[in-house]
């Protein structure tokens, strides 16, 4: 005979299941703050003498304008907007609007490398907003060498 608390215990697991399933969990390179999401932070691999490293990610689901004021990360020394238009950080991120930053387009470009990159490695990666916490990121070495 089954115990009686059997049947109700079935029924809470089907309804924990169901609640954490609405919740969308984070991906791996996915990254938020309190009124956007980060994804993808990558860069290609550099050279020993490389001093400098184009930076691409996306900023979307944009609820609250924004801007990027800074960027902390243990292989750079620095970090500036680079590409067509590029002026100087901070860079706006517009509620309601995606924002990619690309090889071939609008990036960052962090400045001085203390390293170089390897193709396969993660370093930690802080970005820092004017009005959103700090988020602490990974910057991915996603592809071997310069296009």
């Amino acid at each position: 005979m089954p115990h009686p608390a059997l049947p109700r215990r079935h029924l809470l697991l089907a309804a924990s299941a169901a609640y954490f399933g609405l919740a969308r969990p984070a991906k791996a390179c996915e990254f938020f703050s309190s009124h956007l999401r980060i994804w993808h932070p990558w860069t290609r691999s550099t050279r020993v003498d490389a001093d400098t490293a184009r930076l691409c990610m996306r900023f979307d689901e944009v609820q609250k304008t924004d801007r990027l004021v800074g960027i902390e990360t243990p292989v750079a020394a620095g970090v500036r907007l680079a590409g067509p238009g590029a002026q100087d950080l901070p860079l706006l991120i517009r509620a309601g609007e995606t924002l990619a930053l690309t090889e071939d387009g609008l990036h960052l470009e962090l400045l001085d490398l203390q390293q170089p990159l390897q193709i396969g490695r993660s370093y930690p990666l802080r970005l820092i907003f004017e009005f959103a916490e700090p988020v602490n990121a990974t910057l991915n070495v996603d592809f071997g060498g310069l296009r």
